[in-house]
């Protein structure tokens, strides 16, 4: 064997020993990390959502002017038991969130802070309605979060 034949010979070898390694470094991270993805949601359970339809449309004064807010809800549990106890209870989780914004004023509702204890306000009022009426020996679980799908005031 020649040494230009032993050079070229030595070169494809580096190349799929290369190419193997690179293969296997890229495939086995992307494998760990969606494994580890996985393993951060399994551990809390699957996530479940449901959207609060139709948009909520509540009214408040601004200014000696009327004003409208409409605003589309989602709710989030790890229990899907949970959301099927919100949709029997929409009626009074509706009614509770119509009433809860409509006493509200301009500054109660405008800017990203008022949004945030807003949303909190109306996590806990679902969960008072889900939990007035749930039986804990079935339904050990709760509605985790609330989350705006839309928010205009005008």
């Amino acid at each position: 064997m020649n040494k230009t034949t032993a050079i070229i010979v030595i070169i494809v070898a580096l190349l799929f020993t290369g190419g193997g390694g690179a293969w296997f470094y890229f495939s086995g991270d992307s494998a760990t990390a969606e494994s580890g993805a996985d393993n951060g949601i399994e551990a809390r359970g699957e996530s479940y959502y449901l959207a609060l339809e139709p948009p909520f449309i509540v009214n408040f004064v601004y200014k000696d002017t009327l004003r409208y807010l409409q605003m589309t809800l989602s709710v989030m549990s790890h229990e899907p038991t949970v959301l099927e106890q919100v949709t029997h209870h929409m009626p009074a989780i509706r009614h509770r969130i119509i009433m809860l914004v409509g006493d509200k004023d301009f500054d109660e509702l405008n800017g990203e802070d008022s949004r945030e204890a807003l949303r909190e306000e109306i996590l806990l009022e679902i969960r008072n309605i889900v939990q007035a009426e749930k039986n804990f020996t079935h339904n050990p679980g709760q509605v985790e979060a609330v989350y705006f799908t839309g928010f205009v005031m005008q």
